[in-house]
Parts: C-alpha cells; structure tokens; sequence
C-alpha cells in the first residue's frame, strides 16, 4: 500500500493487553499477553494550528479501543486481531491509512524465539472496497452421475466460499438436451442467489474449484458435464473481459438460467445489451418448453433420496405460484407452452388460496467445528421452502457443556410460515438429515399453536429453562415472550446463565470466527 505523500503520523507502541486468541484448544482457555505498535497517518496541519484536541486524534482513546479488542471476542489467528484493530482505528475520520502490528510474545512455538508478530496496513480506501457486499445470481447444472447429490453439495461450497453467503436457491428444473446427439441424459437446473465480498474474478475461481472438485473438465459448450456453475449477473456490473463476460452473454435466451431465476426472483432484470425482466426473456425464449420444474423442496433430502426417476415422476409439482404470480399478471397463460413450469404457475397463480401465514421460533445447535456454516445452510434450506421467509436471525453464541461433553454453538431464528406445525417439525428434521447429524433443530414456539403431542410439543417444554435458546432469542427480540412469561425473565432464572456467550453478531454474512 502506498502512502500519500507528506502525511503526518502518530505512533502507538507497547499498547499490552491479554486475551484468550489462537489456534490450539488451550489458547481459547488460557489469556497470554499481545503487544501492538500503531501508526496513523493523518493532517495534523489543523492541530498545529488550533491546539484543539477536536482537530486530532485522541490517542487515549485508541489505545483503550485496542485493549477492548485484545480482551474481546476470541480469534484463531493474529492477522484477525490487526484487521480488527485497524478497521477499528479507520473508524476515525481524520485517520487516512494506518500500520497494525500485533506480536504475540508468548506463542507456542517449540524452538527458541524472540518474538511473533504480523503487521498489517489499511486505509480508508481498501478497508472501503474490502467490506462491500455484493449480489450475484449463480447458474448450476449437470447431467452426468448423481447430479442432484451434486448440485446439492455444490450450494453448500459455494456457501462455504470466503465472505461468501447463499441467500436463496430455486426449485430444481429437468431440460430436454435438445440439440445434442440422441440419447444424451437430460440436464438438471438450478439458480442460487449470493451475497459476496469477493471481487467477480474471485468468486468466478470459487466456482472454478467447486466444478474441478467435482469432475468438471473443460472442453466445449455443448458437452454433457457432471456441474456447470456460471455467474449471471454481479452487481448489475457489465463486463468484456473474455475470462468473465457480465452478465452472462447467452443468459436472455436459455429458459433453464431464465425459469429457475424467476421462480427464485420473481421481480428478477437481466442487465446489459439485452436487459429485461426475466419474465418476459422467459415468455420470448425459444427453448421454454424444453425445461420443467420437478421440485422445490430438492435442498432437503428425503429418506429416499431424488434419483432420476423419483424426479422425473414428480414433473407435476407446479412450485410456488404464490411467489412467481405477479410476474406474469402481464402475460397470457394463454400464450406459454402447456405443460411448463411456467404455464403451470401462471395458471395456478389466481387458483391457489393463499393460508395464513404465522410466526416461528425455531433454536440451532452443534457441537461440530463447522457449526456456523451448518447454521447458514441449515437457514437458507429453510427459507427455500415454498411458504417460508426467515424474519430474524439471532447473534451466534458459545455453550460451555458440563460432564466432558463438547461445547456448542447456538442460535435462534424467526420465520414466517404457511406450514402446520407437524409438517415445520418435520421439515426441520429433514434438514438436519441433510446438512449434517450434529444439526439439531427445534421449534421452538409458534404463533397460536399450542400442542402437546409425541411428536409435537410447541411451545417446546424444556426451552424456559435453556439459556443456549433464551439468549439468542432475547438479542433478536428484546421483547419476546414465551407464553405469559418475558425472555428476559426466564433468562435470568435460567440454570444455565453461565455457560452462555455471545461470540458475534455479524457471523451470517460469511467468513469465519
């Protein structure tokens, strides 16, 4: 990073604090001492001339944010820790760039050392870029092995992605591979919208390692493949470089990127030399009745499990016409190919009763390493389901287990949903099968339901006394109430009070603690 000419600078070193931050188990346990040397580049022009502390930098106050950081929340890694102290110095109008270094004197290192440290350099410019979010839609597809098994794991590595969230995926659509030799299997389709913070290039590599991982070689288009992933659209941006055409050039006119893409965003536009809604790209492309959608519930696993013929079997599920309804109020059902997943849902849209929708609480917990991206993928397999929308996510919390048993991560959800409470409890045990065995999943209330049967307890019994559930829940609902009685009552009689930490409230958009 190159520093602007004649800045002025402050400088901090010595800065000591402990906190608990490594990689090894004990780290997480037992506080050590971190060190850290900040420089700020800055004007001091206007100080010089006023004497006015306003017209500065408090350094007073730079040092205790970053004694507050240090014996903050836990981070595996030191390099963490400066990008934390030097977002946190950037937070300061007057500061321009500033230099972190974090030592860490009493590393666990097994040979004879002086010192660790990393260093690190930001300004306001790269922090800037470095945080945005953006929105991209991913196309997925393939037609050689297990495909949906392999889109399947192919949604959970691209969540997997650094600073990489899945924020929604569409129903699973069958295409006809016409225009290819006879006897090619038919491909399986679908759409997955992201929020990102790595750059187009660098998510376009992501996928790239995704498709290798999976068997993917490279020769032409017009090959069977066992997984395609394309980006479609970023941010809107346009873009002529050969490696990375934005949006995608052939988009508007494939029905398999444009009818999941609808059903997943039914006010969807494409961008670019042939901009449009999605809806009407659909209504116009020439292949539209070539594509069929066959589930939607296709992220959460059934004991069977899809093969192609169960798919094929199911070509009559008609998805969610509530939600693709309104992009064809304009367009004569009359008009689209009988037998489509179009057709059907325009047809279906004005026929369908809208039920109710009511308030859910459901709780997140595992033991596992992965714990935080199960929870994500858990919660974007929820929000998938037809009828469903998740209204509020909980900060992510550590559970100190007693009895040699391994600490948990916890968290809490509100959706809205138009399921019956056997079928939610059902959906959710179906999830937890399908993104891993240490998910477990609880309803935990929901709106007017009261039900003491085997099978389904709502409100959920034991929840008043559990704090890895009432936490959660009261920082994503300071006011919530479990029957009569306030969160914040039961918290504070809870059993389990002390066992319960926050660890981050941010965890959601990706990355990792």
């Amino acid at each position: 990073m190159q520093r602007k000419a004649g800045m002025d600078q402050i400088r901090l070193t010595g800065v000591r604090a402990v906190g608990k931050h490594g990689v090894l188990d004990f780290e997480h346990e037992r506080a050590q001492t971190f060190v850290v040397d900040a420089t700020l580049f800055l004007d001091l022009a206007p100080a010089g001339h006023s004497d006015d502390l306003h017209d500065t930098v408090d350094y007073g106050a730079i040092a205790k944010g970053i004694v507050a950081i240090i014996e903050g929340d836990h981070v595996d890694l030191i390099e963490k820790l400066a990008d934390r102290i030097a977002s946190m110095i950037l937070e300061y109008p007057a500061v321009a760039q500033t230099q972190v270094t974090v030592h860490k004197p009493s590393a666990p290192i097994v040979v004879p050392f002086d010192d660790v440290s990393v260093t690190v350099e930001r300004s306001r410019e790269t922090t800037s870029a470095a945080s945005q979010v953006h929105h991209a839609i991913i196309a997925m597809g393939g037609n050689q092995g297990d495909v949906v098994a392999t889109l399947r794991d192919a949604v959970r590595s691209i969540d997997g992605l650094a600073s990489t969230q899945v924020t929604g995926i569409s129903p699973l659509y069958r295409t006809d591979a016409w225009g290819m030799p006879d006897g090619t299997p038919d491909f399986y389709n679908a759409v997955v919208s992201v929020t990102t913070k790595l750059s187009a290039m660098e998510l376009l590599r992501g996928l790239q390692r995704i498709e290798a991982e999976h068997g993917r070689v490279r020769t032409d288009h017009w090959t069977s493949r066992t997984l395609d992933l394309d980006i479609i659209d970023f941010d809107g941006q346009s873009s002529d470089d050969p490696d990375l055409t934005l949006p995608h050039p052939r988009a508007w006119q494939r029905a398999f990127v444009l009818g999941p893409w609808l059903a997943l965003e039914p006010d969807a536009e494409l961008p670019g030399d042939h901009a449009g809604s999605v809806a009407q790209l659909l209504h116009e492309s020439t292949d539209r009745d070539h594509i069929d959608e066959i589930a939607d519930d296709w992220m959460v696993e059934s004991p069977t499990g899809y093969g192609a013929d169960d798919l094929a079997c199911d070509a009559n599920n008609a998805g969610d016409a509530d939600d693709m309804g309104e992009a064809y109020d304009a367009i004569d059902s009359s008009d689209l190919p009988e037998g489509t997943a179009a057709a059907k849902v325009a047809a279906l849209a004005s026929a369908q009763p809208e039920p109710a929708s009511k308030r859910a609480v459901i709780s997140l917990d595992s033991p596992a390493t992965d714990a935080e991206q199960q929870f994500r993928m858990a919660i974007v397999t929820l929000d998938g389901i037809p009828g469903n929308q998740v209204e509020g996510i909980s900060p992510l919390y550590h559970v100190s287990q007693l009895d040699g048993l391994p600490d948990k991560m916890a968290a809490v959800i509100q959706i809205s949903t138009r399921m019956g409470a056997h079928d939610l409890i059902e959906a959710l045990s179906n999830v937890e099968a399908s993104v891993g065995e240490d998910l477990d999943l609880d309803l935990i209330d929901m709106e007017g339901v009261a039900c003491d049967e085997p099978d389904c307890k709502v409100p959920w019994p034991t929840a008043c006394n559990h704090a890895a559930v009432l936490a959660p829940w009261l920082d994503m609902d300071p006011d919530a109430r479990l029957g009569r009685d306030p969160v914040s009552f039961l918290l504070a009689m809870a059993p389990d009070a002390a066992q319960v930490g926050l660890l981050t409230d941010n965890w959601i958009i990706g990355g990792t603690l």
